[in-house]
């Protein structure tokens, strides 16, 4: 399964501190987060080894390059099947990678929000250890999630990558 991962690094922007957040809700996508302003909104159709998927990425970007991401995406059925998650998972995670990267620290299935919903975190190091990504994948019927913090180690191990992280929920 070709691995889904697009629009991360966009245009850098002036950031407030992420104290300063801004709550972003997606009625469409049945998600919230707060990003450290107003996040860019993009959809793209990217093909994969199950066919064309429209992906719809919020990202915000600081002067820096340090990057917040939340995407979502609707599989066919089949591919988020619970038989085929961990399938999935690796595929994410492989795409993320990319030829050059290595997962660093842990990598752990977890069971997202109140019900339990079945996910998988790492961090990829990446370009000589120049980047970091922080990546948490969730799985809702056949909605897959993908939130992300990308910048360098001390970016992406820190308070406001974690808190970031925190605040991303699944809405009605």
């Amino acid at each position: 399964m070709r691995p889904i991962l697009v629009g991360i690094i966009l245009a850098a922007y002036t950031t407030p501190a992420l104290a300063d957040h801004e709550r972003y809700t997606s009625d469409d996508g049945k998600f919230a987060a707060d990003f450290p302003g107003a996040p860019k909104v993009t959809a793209k159709t990217t093909p994969s080894a199950v066919g064309n998927l429209q992906v719809h990425v919020a990202t915000y970007a600081n002067s820096d390059g340090s990057t917040f991401m939340v995407s979502y995406t609707d599989f066919p059925d089949p591919a988020t099947k619970p038989d085929n998650l961990g399938t999935l998972f690796d595929g994410i995670r492989d795409g993320v990678k990319g030829r050059d990267g290595k997962v660093v620290g842990e990598e752990k299935t977890i069971k997202f929000g109140p019900n339990k919903l079945p996910g998988r975190e790492f961090t990829v190091e990446k370009d000589k250890g120049k980047q970091r990504i922080r990546y948490r994948v969730v799985v809702r019927d056949r909605r897959v999630y993908q939130v992300a913090v990308i910048g360098s180690q001390d970016f992406t191990s820190g308070n406001d990558a974690t808190a970031f992280l925190a605040t991303f929920e699944l809405t009605k």
